[in-house]
């Protein structure tokens, strides 16, 4: 079984940012999740226009979900934000902050394609976020889930998230470094 590796771009605009997440792409991670609260569509059009069209299917937006079917985008992630998914999503995920979040179904019934849990660790990108897990006491509960962790990752972490079990690994402070 192959292990997902996401990126998650960072807030606000980032010059040349196009031209960044299609090379994170080119450089091993599967998807980017473009997460940027607060962008206008015009903003959000902006940002997937600077992305070569080659990368678009790669692409998970956090916000602005009418624009998947417009650009051939990979699907949605649903969070407190974003709570229901569009019709026309052909993925769709979402962020789960406690472990009975993982046993939630969707809202609507669609299947899920996985679920983020965090912060699994100490996050790198926001002061303060502080890891509310124990690796070996999260592993019963993530057993047969398509759980992706999320929250100070980074390349060292990845052995042992896949032999806990973690059907992958989520970075964004060290996907940009």
């Amino acid at each position: 079984m192959s292990f997902l590796k996401i990126a998650v771009t960072r807030e606000g605009f980032i010059p040349d940012e196009g031209s960044a997440i299609c090379r994170l792409l080119d450089d091993g991670f599967d998807l980017v999740h473009i997460r940027k609260p607060g962008f206008s569509v015009a903003d959000m059009r902006r940002l997937i226009e600077s992305v070569p069209a080659r990368c678009h299917g790669r692409l998970i937006l956090h916000d602005v979900f009418e624009l998947t079917r417009e650009y051939a985008l990979g699907g949605v992630h649903l969070n407190s934000r974003n709570p229901m998914p569009p019709a026309h999503a052909l993925s769709v995920s979402r962020s789960c902050h406690s472990i009975h979040e993982l046993s939630m179904p969707m809202p609507d019934g669609a299947p899920m394609a996985y679920q983020t849990l965090s912060p699994i660790f100490d996050s790198f990108s926001k002061q303060g976020y502080k890891s509310r897990f124990v690796i070996p006491d999260v592993i019963p509960y993530i057993q047969g889930l398509r759980v992706v962790a999320l929250g100070g990752v980074d390349f060292s972490k990845l052995p042992m998230l896949r032999e806990a079990g973690f059907y992958g690994a989520a970075m964004l402070g060290a996907a940009w470094k």
